[in-house]
């Protein structure tokens, strides 16, 4: 992982790029796991913090090239199970946590420092870290076999039933057409009861 995304204040980002950031002046985060960890909160992707479309800040695009970091699981804070997914970057490989956050515990000199552009810059390759670990497992879920396409199916339509997205036609009392709101695409579920 070469870089990472944090979001600093508007009026800060000048002396940022400048002077860089001192882990004493920045740290924002504590984590306890064996010992305290004391660093500066990033992410792996822009869009994984919810500053990204908030006009009073600005991201930064950080080289993790010399610095001192570790990815952990968010969801897992304030329990006894972040131990498990505390790792340092290197070890860590994308779509292995729901929410994973970044913790850089070092201070970032200037040359380290750039300002992420969402329209210029370089795309990512993963736009949103739990969208990917959703669609990454899932494609696991069906690459093991554990659920049949056709479980999938008619878990799909229940839950499009239960979220109203889909307009039901009972046929018999074996057969339902559901159909879709926004394209109007219909989909056929016969019951085996």
């Amino acid at each position: 992982m070469n870089y990472l995304y944090l979001y600093i204040e508007n009026d800060k980002v000048n002396d940022v790029r400048k002077y860089g950031m001192k882990l004493s002046e920045y740290a924002n985060k504590i984590i306890t796991v064996d010992a305290e960890k004391k660093g500066i909160v990033a992410y792996l992707t822009p869009k994984d913090s919810i500053a990204y479309d908030d006009e009073n800040y600005t991201c930064l695009k950080i080289k993790t090239t010399n610095l001192h970091v570790f990815i952990y699981n968010k969801i897992f804070e304030g329990t006894d199970e972040l131990k498990k997914y505390f790792l340092d970057i290197n070890k860590y490989q994308f779509g292995s946590y729901e929410t994973p956050t970044a913790l850089i515990c070092s201070t970032i000199l200037p040359e380290n420092i750039e300002l992420y552009n969402k329209i210029l810059d370089y795309p990512n390759l993963i736009e949103n870290s739990k969208e990917y670990y959703y669609e990454k497992n899932i494609l696991d879920m069906l690459e093991s076999n554990l659920f049949t396409n056709y479980e999938i199916y008619q878990m799909l339509l229940i839950l499009g039933q239960q979220k109203k997205v889909f307009d039901t036609n009972n046929i018999t009392d074996k057969i339902k057409i559901f159909t879709n709101k926004v394209n109007n695409k219909t989909y056929t579920k016969k019951n085996n009861f």
